[in-house]
């Protein structure tokens, strides 16, 4: 089984007036999801079923990843609970939202998308910026409900700076 987690892309604070939930994706975000679903499509990763957290920049940043990986409109959910999440409650999500699918993928925020990479990097930190994406092969599970005693392996850690050619 995989599971991809991913932090939405770049958001703008340009408007003080929208609260946390609300905010939009800046001009970076918005060049940067694309370019990551296209290197994540690059290596490979096929999730059959998208979780995303319902703020405005991880909606905007799973329309581009969607699009790009092919994900069916009926295999995309946005989950309230993603929002504001820690590992824990993520790690519930999962379980509760995974289904019979081999293959996920969260879009979700910090602190909660680095403290479960972390949990699945061994303990290893996981610098999770703005549209960083790691896959891990989740090892002796045929059910996402055993996923907090599986042994977990990183298969695939990427983010929009990985690049030269990227700047501000």
């Amino acid at each position: 089984m995989k599971l991809t987690l991913l932090r939405h892309a770049k958001s703008s604070w340009n408007d003080e007036s929208l609260n946390d939930f609300d905010r939009p994706l800046n001009r970076r975000g918005i060049r940067d999801a694309p370019d990551m679903a296209i290197r994540m499509k690059e290596a490979n990763c096929r999730p059959q079923r998208l979780l995303c957290s319902p703020a405005l920049r991880t909606r905007q940043t799973s329309d581009h990843i969607a699009t790009t990986l092919g994900i069916k409109a009926e295999e995309r959910i946005l989950v309230p609970e993603i929002y504001e999440a820690s590992a824990g409650t993520l790690i519930d999500v999962i379980v509760e939202h995974g289904l019979s699918s081999d293959e996920l993928l969260l879009i979700g925020h910090n602190p909660g998308i680095e403290h479960l990479s972390a949990m699945l990097n061994g303990g290893d930190r996981l610098n999770m910026a703005t549209c960083t994406v790691c896959r891990f092969d989740i090892s002796g599970i045929d059910d996402w409900r055993m996923l907090a005693n599986a042994g977990s392996r990183l298969e695939f850690y990427d983010f929009p700076k990985n690049r030269p050619d990227t700047g501000d």
